[in-house]
């Protein structure tokens, strides 16, 4: 710090102005409480910063620290700089406390001024605040800087996040607000004034509501909005743009339409420069979404326009900066409320697409447009169906997307390596695109744009051309839409392969034809298998390009490994010869290629691979040991996956004379050390699961070998790095993946986790295999895999595992059986019962991708089959949760047809829950009874008349299955329900009323006495569905038959309170049911044995209706099995034969004659066979 002693300073010095505290301040001049502790350190600013001119010669008037060390003595200090700071005439004690801060000059000196500023904060927060602000408005220009770093310190005062002095935010209210205001207003610096509105818009956002604790800054941003003064304009708009994301509306002092008239304004006036309208865009983005909402977005529309309108001129200036400004906000607009698009749509998105032809505009800005156009597609409901009905916006971005595609400056960049092609940031967006918006919808426009450019001369649209249809096939699931279209398409992409004469297009088409073989199977492989194969047999041996050689073996292996046996074999000789030809020359880099297309083609081409397998053999053991001698563990791994793929695909008994070498091999490698990233760890689990898949019981001497290092492998761990610093992590190689776990970001060792997949999927094939034999290693692979259920790092490894549990229950059960187990009892079974189903509930709850889900509902409904019983109350609780929340979140989401593409995953989902819950209510019967409160509800909800009639049909399937198990606890709660079913009888929706009469029927079934006083009703409304004007039109008659069969349960389960006679007359009338299969075999059925037991009301008076009963069964007769169970048709026959020899020859002749021709044959056939 400075000498104490002070002395006038030099005449030709500039001085720093007098100023005297202001009568408030020294009434304010207290200590006030505070904490010490809570202080923070204070951070100089840059050494950049200009030193005051004029303190260069000056001393401090500030006195020297102490000389000693005592506590009482550094108080004294402190306090006396305090008050010579503050109470100083004028202001040469805090420009030099602040010239000690940012520049002093020994770090002694810095550690004292922290010190000062320190005390001055815990001591005299406000007064010191009040101290700055004055300095900042009285200060003279040539004391710019020092006025700059005092308003830095005022600023961190005021925004720091801490309990103490921070609370103390009364003085703030009036007295400092106004003054940053008033600063606001008189600043002429552009640095200082962006400095204020930064800490003002900071500051701000710390009110909890803004509109009422600062109401004068908004009033201020709407004045300076008005302002005639451009810059303040400007100011204004920028700190508007930060405040609306933290003022509520119904907080605002000036109205929304005040502030949405200032902006239009600026729109409007010929004065504002583009800088300034650029502001505005910003804010009326924000505007939008923020303070808009459906029903009042209308009246603010004409912001969405004028944010067109200044994207198209940005677009003529080329601002590439702003115009990511502004396509930025919009995207975020999009994201969050798709509809303030809804009213201009195609004008809105038009306008952003130009941006992707510009191609004086930076590749980061046209990618950003795409981003635009991803938020639309991605927000999956309200987004994408604008995107879906608008006919001009698809083809547009497929136009401007090829053109993207196009830009390949040189042959460097054209992205032959599939890597190269999948890492162009126009690729990652169009397949984020096609991932949302379907394939097959792309596919409707995309013909005409593909031969635009395929024909085109410069090689970059054909490689354009034919990349983007490689990449829309990948989300396509068929041929059959377009099919002309499609063979258009897929001809030229496979001539290109031939005869195009840049090696790039030639690559990516045969990148494109490997697309097709993975996605179109097997439809692409039966359809141009003739032109495929040839094609690729010719690129295999294109030796100039050898990155086209490898991408020709590529396509071949993705196109043999979704081949039938009767497509790969017409050319399996020469494809195998031309292999086995490449395997001898010396070229590393194809052959590990051809290794893989080899193992493809031999397990495609199954049992007529045999006759080749005394002649690859040698080939490949030779390959095998070469490459273990040489070291080679990538062409080792290879050759070994290719050996093991054949084994599997000949059969046990053509490889026993080779097994041996290879499993010696395997052994000594298992026993050395292998590297971390060595492919044959992998490799080496995958070739014990397949050598146990091969040779099946007769594996089990290799058990005691395998099984251990696949358990090892299975459990390593590891595989998670957590660095201190994240920028040294290298994700060049490969060997590490990044991803977001919670709110941590986290680094996997890819290698590591590849080998714990392997060895659980190893694990499971050999439990699927060996069944039983696998006996006494069961519980030690469910100890392992179970915890896996829940494996959040990889979803492979779940999916493993959830598919393991059923096969490693059946493996136990069957053990037992056996005698395999040392334990003949039940207990090893039920244990495993007690850890599987549980951790399969909770892996459930927990599962949050629908794919996964459907596997461990699947899992679990096998399993619950196989256990009884096991789940405690939390577990049941816990389970059904889960099943509810899937009902209810489907129940939501509506019509599924208006998303199908994107929700067919929670369909399955879906579907499983209900299958699954209905063997949960049978099995778990005993300690089900209490849930059924929570159930209950939710399919009522199900029946609401908003529901469609797929989700009105699965609440009626539950409850069935509930009212099966607990009759009397169902229909306590459902008379009301019943109501809502009779009145549903009279919708013209032919659907809901097919649901509506189907749950009359369980309701007559099951409903006991709780359904007698409501027989009436229900008589009624199926009367109304049978006798439907349109009942027996297509539309209506599966309802009608399912009325007419509801009518027969209400007879069957409810006769003594009806008026039998009429009623039977009524249902007789109306069989045999033709259309609705499940249906007509329960009515038929009840009529047989009606019939059976000669029920006199069914065959009435002396038999009358006997006439009418054999022609129904005649016509039952006639449509073979359709119609009747097995059962039920031998019974018919057996009481048409009693009943033929019972009558009267006469009477039968005339019962036969009366019928017609084929139905007379077919009864004659019947009862003579």
């Amino acid at each position: 710090m400075a000498s104490t002693t002070s002395s006038p300073p030099p005449q030709d010095s500039a001085t720093p102005p007098s100023m005297s505290l202001p009568l408030l301040l020294r009434a304010k001049l207290r200590p006030t409480r505070g904490n010490p502790n809570s202080a923070i350190n204070w951070s100089p600013p840059p050494t950049s910063r200009l030193r005051p001119p004029s303190l260069g010669s000056q001393k401090s008037p500030l006195l020297s620290p102490p000389t000693h060390s005592s506590l009482n003595s550094t108080r004294d200090y402190l306090r006396s700089q305090a008050m010579k700071i503050l109470e100083s005439p004028d202001t040469l004690p805090l420009t030099c406390f602040i010239e000690e801060l940012n520049f002093p000059g020994t770090s002694t000196d810095l550690i004292y001024a922290q010190n000062v500023l320190n005390y001055l904060k815990n001591n005299y927060l406000t007064s010191f605040c009040f101290c700055l602000v004055s300095f900042y408005k009285t200060c003279g220009s040539e004391f710019g800087k020092c006025k700059e770093y005092a308003f830095d310190i005022l600023c961190q005062i005021l925004t720091e996040d801490k309990e103490g002095p921070c609370q103390e935010t009364s003085f703030l209210d009036k007295e400092i607000k106004s003054s940053i205001l008033d600063f606001l207003n008189t600043e002429s610096s552009i640095k200082n004034l962006n400095k204020i509105r930064d800490f003002v818009a900071k500051i701000a956002t710390k009110e909890v509501r803004l509109g009422n604790d600062w109401p004068e800054l908004l009033e201020f941003v709407y004045e300076s909005l008005d302002s005639d003064s451009e810059e303040k304009v400007k100011y204004a708009v920028s700190l508007l743009y930060k405040l609306i994301p933290h003022c509520a509306v119904e907080d605002l002092v000036i109205s929304l339409d005040s502030f949405y008239d200032s902006l239009v304004d600026i729109f409007d006036s010929d004065y504002m420069s583009l800088e300034v309208q650029v502001e505005a865009v910003l804010t009326s983005n924000r505007f939008l979404l923020y303070w808009t909402n459906r029903s009042n977005h209308e009246r603010y529309s004409v912001l969405m326009i004028q944010i067109v309108e200044t994207i198209s001129t940005l677009i003529e200036h080329k601002s590439d900066k702003d115009v990511q400004a502004v396509v930025k906000e919009l995207t975020v607009l999009t994201k969050e409320k798709p509809w303030t698009l809804s009213r201009r749509f195609d004008y809105v998105v038009l306008s952003v697409l130009r941006i992707l032809g510009e191609v004086e505009l930076q590749d980061k800005t046209r990618i950003l447009a795409l981003e635009f156009v991803i938020a639309l597609a991605e927000e999956r409901v309200q987004g994408r169906q604008m995107l879906l009905g608008s006919q001009l916006a698809i083809p547009n971005f497929l136009e401007k997307i090829l053109l993207l595609l196009a830009n390949l400056k040189d042959d460097s960049e054209c992205g032959t390596a599939e890597s190269d092609i999948q890492n162009l940031p126009s690729v990652r967006c169009l397949d984020r695109i096609v991932a949302a918006i379907g394939g097959e919808v792309l596919m409707r426009y995309f013909p005409r744009l593909f031969a635009i450019n395929f024909c085109a001369e410069d090689w970059q649209s054909r490689h354009a051309a034919v990349l983007s249809l490689g990449i829309v096939a990948e989300r396509c699931s068929s041929l059959k839409e377009s099919k002309h279209s499609w063979d258009q398409m897929a001809g030229r992409i496979i001539r290109s392969v031939k005869e195009d004469i840049h090696p790039c297009v030639r690559c990516t088409a045969l990148y494109t034809i490997k697309q097709f073989s993975k996605n179109l199977k097997p439809e692409f492989q039966d359809q141009y298998r003739d032109q495929v194969l040839p094609a690729l047999t010719k690129a295999m041996d294109d030796f100039n390009y050898p990155r086209v050689q490898v991408q020709a073996y590529s396509a071949l292996f993705e196109f043999t490994s979704n081949c039938t046996p009767s497509i790969l074999n017409p050319y399996l000789k020469e494809i195998v010869t031309k292999l086995l030809k490449e395997l001898r020359e010396e070229k590393h880099m194809i052959k590990g290629e051809t290794l893989k297309v080899l193992s493809a083609v031999a397990y495609s081409s199954q049992d007529q691979f045999a006759e080749y397998y005394s002649t690859v053999m040698p080939y490949l053991k030779v390959i095998m040991m070469t490459a273990k001698k040489e070291l080679d563990h990538n062409l080792l791994a290879n050759s070994v996956d290719c050996i093991t793929m054949v084994w599997m695909t000949v059969g046990k008994e053509k490889i026993r004379d080779d097994t041996d070498m290879v499993v010696k091999m395997l052994i000594s490698l298992q026993r050395s050390e292998l590297e971390a990233n060595d492919p044959m760890r992998c490799q080496l689990l995958q070739a014990w699961s397949r050598l146990g898949k091969c040779l099946g019981k007769e594996f089990k001497p290799y058990m005691s070998v395998s099984i251990p290092r696949l358990l090892r492998s299975a459990k390593i761990g590891s595989y998670v790095l957590i660095p201190e610093n994240p920028d040294t992590v290298d994700e060049s190689d490969g060997s590490m993946r990044a991803m977001i776990l919670g709110e941590r970001k986290i680094w996997i060792k890819t290698k590591v986790l590849e080998e714990k997949v392997a060895a659980c999927k190893g694990l499971y094939l050999l439990a699927d295999e060996l069944k039983e034999g696998l006996s006494v290693w069961i519980e030690e692979v469910a100890q392992t895999l179970v915890p896996f259920l829940n494996f959040q790092l990889n979803e492979e490894i779940r999916r493993v595992a959830a598919s393991a549990m059923p096969v490693l229950l059946k493996s136990s059960k069957e053990a037992i059986q056996k005698g395999n187990l040392e334990l003949s009892d039940e207990s090893t079974f039920e244990k495993l019962c007690s850890d599987v189903l549980p951790a399969l509930v909770k892996a459930l709850s927990k599962e949050s991708l629908p794919e996964m889900a459907a596997i461990i509902l699947d899992s679990l409904e096998e399993c619950m089959e196989m256990s009884g019983p096991v789940l405690d109350e939390d577990q049941t609780d816990l389970f059904l949760k889960k099943i509810m929340n899937v009902l209810n979140s489907r129940s939501k989401v509506g019509d599924i047809d208006v998303i199908k593409q994107t929700l067919q995953e929670e369909q399955k989902v879906y579907d499983k829950a209900v299958a699954c819950l209905a063997t949960f209510i049978r099995i778990q019967k005993p300690s089900f009874s209490p849930f059924l409160g929570k159930l209950l509800p939710c399919i009522q909800l199900m029946w609401e008349k908003d529901k469609i009639a797929k989700e009105r049909r699965t609440g009626l399937r539950i409850f069935c299955d509930v009212a099966k198990q607990f009759p009397e606890e169902a229909f306590r709660q459902y008379n009301i329900c019943l109501l809502f079913l009779f009145e549903a009888c009279k919708d013209e929706n032919p659907e809901v009323l097919e649901v509506a009469v189907q749950a009359i029927g369980i309701f007559a079934e099951f409903g006991g006495s709780a359904f007698k006083s409501l027989l009436k009703g229900a008589f009624y409304a199926l009367k109304a569905v049978i006798d439907h004007p349109k009942a027996l039109q297509i539309e209506y008659v599966m309802a009608h038959d399912a009325a007419v069969s509801a009518l027969g349960k209400l007879l069957q389960f409810h006769r003594e309170k009806l008026n039998a006679a009429q009623f039977l007359r009524t249902w007789l009338r109306h069989l045999p049911l033709e259309n609705n299969l499940n249906e007509a075999k329960v009515a038929h059925h009840q009529l047989c044995s009606l019939v059976e037991v000669s029920d006199v009301e069914l065959l009435g008076p002396t038999g009358k209706n006997l006439h009418k009963i054999v022609t129904v069964y005649a016509e039952i007769l006639w449509a073979g099995k359709k119609l009747a169970t097995e059962e039920t048709v031998s019974q018919m026959i057996k009481q048409l034969e009693l009943y033929r020899r019972r009558s009267i020859p006469s009477t039968w002749r005339s019962f036969m004659l009366s019928m017609e021709n084929h139905l007379r044959r077919k009864l004659e056939s019947k009862l003579s066979s």
